[in-house]
C-alpha cells in the first residue's frame, strides 16, 4: 500500500493546481455593453474591433466565472455577406483593456466557421510589447471546423491595454467561393468543457491506481 500512496498524491496535486487555475474565469462579464456585429468598410480588407472613440479606443472586457464566450459577427459593408475564395486573406485589429479587478493570464480566439484559419504571423501586444511569458498556439482550420488561437502569458492586471492583430484565410477548396458571415467566440480562459475533461481524466487515474492498490 505504501509504495502507491507518492502516485495517489501526485495526481491530486496536479487536480488541485490546474483546476483552480483554469476556473477562475469562464467567459466575458460585461457582454452587453461590448459591440458583437462588426461592417467591413469598402473595398473589405479586414476589421478594426475598438470603441470608435479616437482619443480612447480601448474596449473594457471584464472576466467572469459565470459569463458567456464574446460571440463577435463580422460582415460585409452594411452587412452583407462576405465573398472570399480560397487563401483569400482580411485582417483583424483589436483594442482591449483589461478590466475592472480581475488579472488576465490567456486569451482565446475561436472561428466558428468552417473553413476559416488563423495566418501567422500573430501580434498579441500588453501595453505596447509582447507581454512577459507569451505563448502562442494556432490551430489550422479545416472544411468542417474553424481555427482557433490561444495565448498565454504572465498575469495582466487590470488597466492592461491590448492590442491583437491578426489575419484570417479562407481555405475552402480550390474553385470555391465562400459567401456568408464569419462568427468567432473569444473568452479569457479555456473552455469549460476542456476543464472538465481534465479533471476527469485524473480521477479516472487515480480511481484506477487505487483499485490496483486494494488488490495488491
Amino acid at each position: 500500500m505504501k509504495t502507491h500512496k507518492p502516485f495517489t498524491w501526485s495526481i491530486l496535486a496536479v487536480t488541485i493546481t490546474v483546476g483552480p487555475q483554469m476556473s477562475f474565469a469562464q467567459g466575458v462579464g460585461n457582454l452587453g455593453s461590448l459591440p458583437n456585429l462588426f461592417l467591413s468598410p469598402v473595398p473589405i480588407t479586414g476589421w478594426s474591433v475598438d470603441s470608435g472613440i479616437p482619443t480612447n479606443p480601448w474596449l473594457p472586457v471584464q472576466i467572469d466565472p459565470t459569463g458567456p464566450q464574446w460571440v463577435k459577427t463580422f460582415t460585409g459593408q452594411n452587412g452583407q455577406p462576405i465573398v472570399a475564395v480560397p487563401g483569400q486573406t482580411f485582417t483583424l485589429q483589436e483594442l482591449l483593456v483589461v478590466a475592472p479587478t480581475q488579472s488576465w493570464e490567456d486569451w482565446h480566439e475561436h472561428i466558428l466557421t468552417p473553413g476559416w484559419e488563423w495566418v501567422q504571423p500573430t501580434v498579441f501586444f500588453a501595453n505596447f510589447a509582447p507581454p512577459p511569458g507569451l505563448n502562442t498556439v494556432v490551430t489550422p482550420g479545416t472544411l468542417t471546423s474553424g481555427g482557433k488561437i490561444d495565448f498565454t502569458f504572465n498575469p495582466l492586471v487590470p488597466g492592461t491595454l491590448i492590442d491583437i492583430r491578426k489575419t484570417l484565410q479562407y481555405v475552402g477548396p480550390a474553385g470555391t467561393v465562400f459567401t456568408g458571415k464569419i462568427e468567432i467566440a473569444e473568452f479569457p480562459t479555456p473552455e469549460p468543457a476542456s476543464l472538465g475533461l481534465l479533471m476527469l481524466g485524473g480521477l479516472f487515474v487515480l480511481g484506477r491506481r487505487r483499485r490496483i492498490a486494494r488488490s495488491v
